[in-house]
C-alpha cells in the first residue's frame, strides 16, 4: 500500500515492494476551505499549489502540512497575470517591483516550501523576469516545480542554484474523467518504468475523484505516492 506522510495512520508497503514513486500536485487552492476536505480525507502526501492573495491562502498554507500535504506557492506570471515580459508593452515592471510582488505573494502563503508558475494562459516572461522571481525563491529557501518538457523557469532556477523538479504530465490537460484516468494510468506506468513521475492537476476539476478511484492501481503497480520534495533527495 501507499506510504503516508509522517504522523498519519494507515498501511505501508513491505520493504522492497516499491517499483517506483509518484507525486501528485493539486493546484489552484486558496479560494475555498471546503475544496480541501476531499484532499485531506485521502490521507496521502500530495502536493498542493496555493494561489496567493486569495481568501484562504494563508490558512491553507499553514494547515496543509498538518494533513501530510506539501504546500507550494503558485506565482501568477505572464502577460495576463500582470507580470509582463520586457518589451511586451510599455508597462513592463522593474526588477525590484517584480521581486516585491513575489515577496508579497509569499506573505500570503507563509507555509509554502516550494514554488510553481501559474501562467494564467499567457506567455511566460523572458529570462530577466524569471530570474527576478526565482531570486526570491532562492532567498526564501524554497524549491521550484517546472512545467512538463523542461520549462525556461527550470533552467533559470538551476542556474541560480534553486533546487528544481519538472512535472511529468498535466493529468487533466483534457478534463474529461476518461482522459484523466488514462493519463493517471500512464503516470503510474512511467513511475514503474523509470522510478519516478510527477503529475499536476487542478483542484476544481475531475482529477481528484479519478485519483481517489485509482489509488488501488498505484498499489497493484507497486508505485508509492510521495510528496514532490522527495525527489530532491
Amino acid at each position: 500500500m501507499l506510504v503516508l506522510a509522517a504522523g498519519l495512520g494507515g498501511p505501508r508497503p513491505e520493504a522492497g515492494a516499491a517499483a517506483g514513486q509518484a507525486a501528485l500536485v493539486f493546484v489552484h487552492a486558496g479560494r475555498s476551505l471546503a475544496a480541501l476536505a476531499p484532499v485531506y480525507a485521502l490521507r496521502r502526501p500530495f502536493g498542493l499549489g496555493i494561489l496567493p492573495r486569495e481568501a484562504y491562502s494563508v490558512e491553507i498554507s499553514k494547515e496543509a502540512p498538518g494533513h501530510g500535504v506539501e504546500p507550494l506557492l503558485e506565482v501568477p506570471i505572464g502577460v495576463a497575470a500582470g507580470v509582463e515580459p520586457g518589451g511586451a508593452s510599455g508597462a513592463a515592471m522593474r526588477d525590484q517591483e517584480i521581486r516585491q510582488v513575489v515577496l508579497d505573494d509569499f506573505f500570503t502563503a507563509p507555509g509554502a516550501v516550494g514554488m510553481r508558475f501559474d501562467t494564467d494562459g499567457g506567455a511566460v516572461p523572458d529570462a530577466r523576469v524569471l530570474r527576478d522571481v526565482l531570486e526570491v525563491a532562492r532567498a526564501r529557501g524554497v524549491w521550484f516545480l517546472g512545467a512538463p518538457g523542461g520549462s525556461a523557469g527550470t533552467g533559470v532556477a538551476r542556474t541560480l542554484g534553486v533546487p528544481a523538479l519538472t512535472v511529468t504530465d498535466e493529468i487533466d490537460a483534457n478534463p474529461s474523467s476518461a482522459a484523466v484516468a488514462s493519463r493517471v494510468g500512464a503516470l503510474i506506468e512511467r513511475a514503474r518504468r523509470t522510478g519516478q513521475a510527477i503529475g499536476v492537476a487542478r483542484l476544481d476539476g475531475p482529477a481528484l475523484a479519478v485519483v481517489a478511484r485509482l489509488l488501488p492501481a498505484f498499489d497493484r503497480a507497486g508505485v508509492v505516492l510521495v510528496p514532490p520534495s522527495a525527489f530532491l533527495r
